[in-house]
């Protein structure tokens, strides 16, 4: 019992710690930015593109409950995808540096197929950057390397957390908003281990 005590202990106090991946960055072909934030990922990836980590910047749009009904209505509003790359235009990013691709995704594994799909039929591109929120980079970096290794090729992937969200991974339980995130990414990894990846 005490032993499943400390162990449960130990786990309590590195939940948010495993989130976490981050590798330097480095020279790539694209940066990769995930949805289902806010501006802190495409912040990120203002900066990687200034570095002159990469020249283009890659994202998928997002299904947005309501935008199909909103478009029957004839009422246009730009999609989460065509609003970060506004962002970055105004940010000194030109247009044609961003590539947004359609497919409605509702989940990190929908972008890492739909993304999948995008490097096979581009066989130039064979390094990427990820970026996206610090809680989030752990199972994103595990769901695209599951996903590009069905390539016919080997793509290099790093990781580059965005520094501009507030997520505390050593003291995670101190705020709700963190303590929220940290639940709900432990209970999509289960998801993805029980149910995803044999779908």
């Amino acid at each position: 019992m005490l032993l499943l005590l400390a162990l449960l202990v130990a786990f309590f106090y590195n939940a948010g710690n495993a989130l976490v991946e981050e590798q330097q960055p480095a020279k790539a072909d694209i940066i990769v930015v995930l949805m289902g934030s806010g501006p802190d990922r495409v912040l990120c990836a203002v900066d990687l593109y200034k570095q002159n980590y990469a020249g283009k910047i890659l994202m998928v749009e997002n299904w947005q409950p309501g935008y199909e009904r909103l478009k029957s209505l004839g009422v246009s509003i730009p999609r989460d995808a065509k609003l970060a790359a506004m962002v970055g235009m105004q940010m000194g990013v030109p247009e044609e540096a961003f590539v947004i691709l359609p497919g409605d995704a509702r989940s990190t594994q929908d972008e890492a197929r739909i993304i999948r799909d995008y490097l096979q039929e581009n066989k130039v591109i064979d390094s990427c950057l990820l970026v996206t929120s610090k809680y989030h980079s752990a199972r994103a970096a595990g769901l695209f390397r599951w996903m590009l290794a069905s390539l016919d090729r080997k793509v290099e992937l790093r990781v580059c957390p965005t520094p501009y969200d507030d997520f505390n991974p050593a003291a995670w339980w101190r705020s709700r908003e963190d303590a929220k995130r940290v639940v709900m990414e432990y209970a999509k990894w289960a998801n993805f281990y029980l149910l995803d990846r044999w779908r």
